[in-house]
């Protein structure tokens, strides 16, 4: 059995559409998309549409509830206005549709394979609206962001939120971090293998159009466009 695990698009439609044309993607027999389809890139609505057509498990992330709800009061302090702006700018351009079914998103996927468990999520979740603050931003995921996942029985935890890819064992369990496919480039991907009980998990790097993508964003000029443009010549 094979399962492709995405995340963190952010409207990058360029990044998504990359993807879907992979063997990697049409030969999946589950594909997850674990949340974050929206902000940052210009086309919120074609990635949404594309990834509800495609039939992929969809999972709510952070920026997703953003979008459905509008930015709760706990997060005012954390986001500087021109963020709170971005955040105003791009709901204002979602399908209220879109926003309606947002909301009907769920925040984990769990599921046994071989009587191997796995448990998809965005992050681990403080409420019904926000994710835990990530204890190791700007590094790469490791045991600390684990222990926020204590209360999960699984054999394979699989996540996003964090940018960058990161894999590593904490108390028995398997933690996936998948990386963005849509603010990175390359972007990232996973694919898990599963034959005879192994499970095999292979990393993976997309390229895109991430010059055009930049001329986009810095075309449309909206808020924050500049600053999350610079974000692709980053490591």
């Amino acid at each position: 059995m094979k399962i492709i695990v995405y995340t963190d698009v952010h409207a990058n439609k360029y990044a998504l559409q990359e993807l879907q044309k992979t063997d990697d993607y049409k030969n999946a027999d589950l594909r997850v998309f674990l949340g974050d389809a929206v902000m940052m890139c210009p086309y919120p609505n074609e990635c949404l549409n594309s990834i509800w057509l495609c039939g992929d498990v969809f999972l709510m992330g952070n920026h997703d509830s953003y979008a459905a709800y509008g930015l709760p009061e706990q997060e005012y302090p954390f986001f500087k206005a021109d963020k709170r702006e971005h955040q105003k700018y791009m709901r204002s351009k979602i399908k209220t549709e879109y926003l309606e079914k947002l909301k009907t998103m769920p925040k984990e996927y769990k599921t046994e394979i071989d009587g191997i468990t796995f448990y998809f999520t965005h992050y681990a979740w403080e409420d019904d609206k926000l994710v835990m603050d990530d204890p190791d931003e700007p590094d790469a995921p490791s045991q600390n962001t684990a222990k926020l996942f204590d209360n999960i029985d699984a054999d394979y935890i699989i996540f996003g939120h964090n940018h960058k890819p990161s894999i590593f064992d904490y108390n028995n369990k398997h933690f996936i971090c998948v990386g963005s496919l849509g603010m990175k480039y390359p972007g990232n991907y996973v694919v898990l293998q599963l034959d005879d009980k192994k499970v095999n998990v292979i990393t993976k790097k997309l390229e895109f159009n991430v010059e055009r993508l930049k001329q986009d964003m810095l075309k449309e000029n909206y808020p924050r466009a500049n600053g999350y443009s610079k974000w692709f010549n980053q490591e």
